[in-house]
């Protein structure tokens, strides 16, 4: 029985020149073990949201999306930054698709350890 998947959460802060993730990501690959990447990109969605004159508001450290926050959220993590992360990914050799959960019903997953919630 093969293995399940390692879950890693890559933060859209962590994703500078000099990160090493991708590159680990494609190492574990080529040994064998299959990985899914949930990504961030908080700060990219500020940069945009304030392009568009939306001021982003967190409370207790936590981002309110409204409406017209949830257009740029969704534009810039499923347009931006998954595509990019799919790329740089090809260029190390790696293997790798995007999907958003946006897609109803596409992927479904649940906690193993219901502690984490």
């Amino acid at each position: 029985m093969a293995a399940p998947p390692i879950v890693v959460k890559i933060g859209g802060s962590t994703l500078g020149s000099h990160d090493t993730t991708l590159k680990d990501l494609v190492t574990l690959q080529n040994q064998g073990v299959d990985v899914v990447v949930v990504h961030g990109g908080g700060n990219v969605i500020s940069q945009w949201m304030q392009r568009q004159g939306i001021r982003p508001r967190f409370v207790n450290g936590l981002r309110v999306t409204d409406e017209a926050s949830l257009e740029i959220v969704v534009a810039v993590l499923s347009g931006l930054i998954n595509k990019k992360l799919v790329a740089r990914m090809h260029v190390l050799a790696g293997r790798a698709f995007g999907i958003s959960a946006t897609y109803g019903g596409f992927l479904e997953a649940r906690l193993s350890d219901p502690a984490l919630r």
